[in-house]
């Protein structure tokens, strides 16, 4: 073989051309049980916010439905391209951190939960979740934990 001729491909690319980005926000995600999945999803959200309202106890910090509410509102913000933070409706320095380390953690949730695309035949793509599900999610989350009903 000479040195200006290219040895053959024996490897198959890891991607294909144009398949590597990610489907616009504005595109929905074919979920097969839509319905479902927020409510999986909610219900990994609902242990974390759980998880955050036992550690801020010993804080003397009891977060209640206002303060989710508030923590949903900035998420929702963050999702629409606001920064979000800090999270309003903080009374205090040790509430407003309570509230902004639930705020990071929540969302930082959207790209950690992942749904597989069919690409080609023989490929599959894992795409972190969408906007519109997340907002989807965040709307079930505040009907659990900001109505009436809740309290």
């Amino acid at each position: 073989m000479k040195r200006d001729e290219e040895p053959p491909r024996t490897v198959r690319p890891l991607f294909e051309m144009g398949t590597e980005l990610p489907p616009p926000p504005g595109v929905e995600q074919e979920i097969g049980d839509r319905k479902g999945e927020a409510k999986r999803i909610v219900k990994r959200l609902a242990a974390i916010v759980e998880d955050h309202r036992q550690s801020a106890l010993p804080l003397k910090i009891e977060l209640g439905a206002n303060d989710i509410g508030s923590v949903i509102n900035a998420l929702r913000e963050h999702a629409q391209g606001s920064p979000g933070t800090p999270v309003s409706g903080a009374r205090d320095e040790i509430h407003g951190y309570c509230l902004n380390r639930l705020f990071d953690e929540l969302v930082e949730e959207p790209s950690n939960i992942l749904f597989t695309t069919n690409t080609v035949p023989d490929t599959v793509r894992y795409d972190a979740m969408n906007a519109t599900l997340w907002m989807e999610c965040l709307d079930l989350m505040e009907a659990n934990y900001v109505s009436p009903k809740a309290l």
